[in-house]
């Protein structure tokens, strides 16, 4: 018994030294990088940063010049053709490239040795407008791209306010577990040595050994997270460097839950994936025309002049030359037009849905999540800080036991991983409203 008793003192004490270390005060943590730079910034930053560096925006604004520049290739006209014939060798003379005037004898016998040439000009006529329905077709794909950009910047935009975020609250989430597996290292250093002398089984020592590997596990697993999402943010803002990318804070989430009609009618307003389906429709609409003005042939002009060659010395003619639609009408590319017409105007119908379901799930989850986070009880988050100093203060009177303690310890850091992630939860609730409204609601 005397012997029990002065073990379970010595026990008492490296506990106590143990728990007065882990809550002397707050204990600044490092990011969790490998890299030794760190960049801190916040979200705005982080934005201005995206829309000036961000490779697929490039891309994509480029696609719009180059729309542009078809723009402008479908308005120009065919250039005219000039054809010229002479005479290279002349086999009764034995002669190249006579184009002197004819001698008199050989005006006289009507076989000219030399002078005869014929040029002709000619001018391909686009009918039934199809310039015209070129150009509007063009515009069109104009108008695809342009809102191919806009989809495309409002999803890089939500990934970007996401990615922040998760890293954000990830970070916090990592220092949490970071501070408690510190505790339970210093408790198990600490039982080992209690061990040694017969303070306590080994089976305890055991099991706060496998509750620090689970920690490590933990942490191993926010540590992959956190990657991720430094690899995610490096390739949207396009960082050259392999510094470490700190986020300074996440705006706070801010109350009012806008009105469900509100919300539908922004989405089918603002959408930039609607206004994708419907100039789809009206791209369809200008294809089909432009292939029904394609079963009308492009008429041929032409002037020809011949010297010395045709019925009389200089011959002027007029030509005129059309392809007669007896066989290919565009019959197959006037049906897949209207094919093509068919199912975009249907896929329009198909996205009204989409964007209405969209919008009613991200309605439902940031309604779960608004409640959760209101129905707190006042002072929640002082009375799960008293959860650690009032263990910690009943450990160290010895009115609790270690396995009683230790219990309310992980209620603690579980309190407080809740609280990380309903933020965070909330957090990317919004984002997302935002994001399946296109409307900045928050």
């Amino acid at each position: 018994m005397i012997r029990t008793r002065t073990l379970s003192s010595s026990l008492f004490l490296l506990l106590t030294g143990w728990l007065c270390a882990g809550f002397a005060g707050a204990q600044v943590i490092n990011p969790p990088s490998k890299s030794s730079d760190t960049l801190r910034v916040t979200l705005p930053q982080l934005e201005q940063q995206f829309v000036e560096r961000n490779f697929q925006l490039l891309a994509q604004r480029y696609q719009i010049d180059i729309a542009d520049a078809a723009i402008t290739q479908a308005g120009l006209r065919p250039n005219p053709n000039l054809w010229f014939q002479g005479n290279l060798y002349n086999p009764q003379t034995s002669k190249f490239l006579q184009y002197g005037p004819p001698t008199q004898q050989d005006r006289a016998s009507g076989q000219y040795n030399s002078g005869a040439y014929a040029v002709q000009l000619q001018q391909v006529v686009l009918l039934a407008g199809k310039r015209s329905k070129l150009v509007a077709l063009a515009e069109s794909n104009r108008t695809l791209a342009q809102v191919a950009f806009r989809d495309l910047m409002r999803t890089l935009h939500y990934q970007l306010y996401s990615t922040y975020a998760n890293l954000y609250y990830d970070i916090q989430a990592w220092q949490l577990f970071t501070e408690e597996l510190a505790r339970q290292q210093r408790l198990v250093e600490s039982y080992r040595i209690a061990l040694q002398t017969g303070g306590v089984a080994p089976y305890e020592v055991t099991r706060l050994e496998v509750a620090v590997r689970d920690l490590e596990a933990n942490l191993a697993n926010y540590n992959a997270q956190i990657a991720d999402e430094q690899a995610t943010l490096r390739i949207l803002v396009r960082q050259p460097s392999n510094a470490f990318i700190l986020p300074v804070d996440v705006p706070a989430a801010t109350n009012g839950l806008p009105q469900l009609r509100t919300a539908l009618d922004s989405a089918l307003t603002n959408r930039p994936d609607i206004a994708l389906s419907q100039e789809q429709i009206n791209n369809a609409q200008r294809s089909l025309t432009l292939e029904r003005a394609r079963r009308t042939p492009d008429l041929t002009l032409g002037l020809y002049f011949e010297k010395y060659s045709n019925a009389y010395d200089n011959f002027t003619g007029f030509q005129a030359a059309m392809d007669l639609p007896i066989r290919n009408r565009n019959q197959g590319a006037i049906r897949s037009a209207e094919t093509t017409l068919k199912s975009v105007t249907g896929g329009l119908d198909n996205q009204q849905t989409v964007v209405q379901s969209d919008v009613l799930n991200a309605y439902d989850k940031l309604n779960t999540y608004y409640q959760q986070y209101n129905t707190r009880p006042s002072g929640y988050l002082d009375r799960i800080q008293n959860i650690s100093v009032e263990a910690t203060k009943a450990y160290n009177a010895r009115t609790i036991g270690l396995l009683d303690y230790l219990d309310k310890i992980r209620t603690y850091q579980q309190a407080q991983l809740n609280t990380i992630n309903l933020r965070n939860n909330l957090f990317q609730s919004q984002q997302l409203f935002n994001y399946v409204t296109n409307t900045r609601f928050f």
